[in-house]
C-alpha cells in the first residue's frame, strides 16, 4: 500500500515529468518525513508540503501564497502546479 505522499509525487510526475519532490531537512527531529519541497526548473518558486504523516490533509506554502490546507491529492497536485506557475492542466 503507498502513502498518499507518494500517490502526490506520482500525480506530480505525471502532471509534468520535470517536477521534482524530496523531502526537507527537518529544524526538529520530530518533523523528519513530515516536510518536502516541490520543484520544477521552470517554476516561479519552490513550494513546500507538510503533512503530520505523509497522507492528506496536506499544507501547501511558497514565497509567494500562505499556507493553505488542501483535503486531496488531487487538490495537491492542483495547488502545487498552479504555485509553480507552470499554467498546465492537472
Amino acid at each position: 500500500m503507498t502513502r498518499g505522499i507518494d500517490d502526490l509525487t506520482a500525480a506530480l510526475r505525471r502532471a509534468d515529468t520535470r517536477i521534482t519532490i524530496e523531502p526537507r531537512q527537518a529544524i526538529v527531529p520530530e518533523d523528519e518525513g513530515r516536510a518536502w519541497s516541490v520543484r520544477h526548473p521552470d517554476g516561479f518558486t519552490d513550494v513546500h508540503v507538510q503533512s503530520e504523516s505523509g497522507e492528506p490533509p496536506y499544507t501547501v506554502a511558497s514565497d509567494f501564497s500562505p499556507p493553505t490546507v488542501v483535503r486531496t491529492v488531487d487538490a495537491a497536485v492542483r495547488m502545487i502546479v498552479q504555485r509553480l506557475g507552470l499554467g498546465i492542466g492537472a
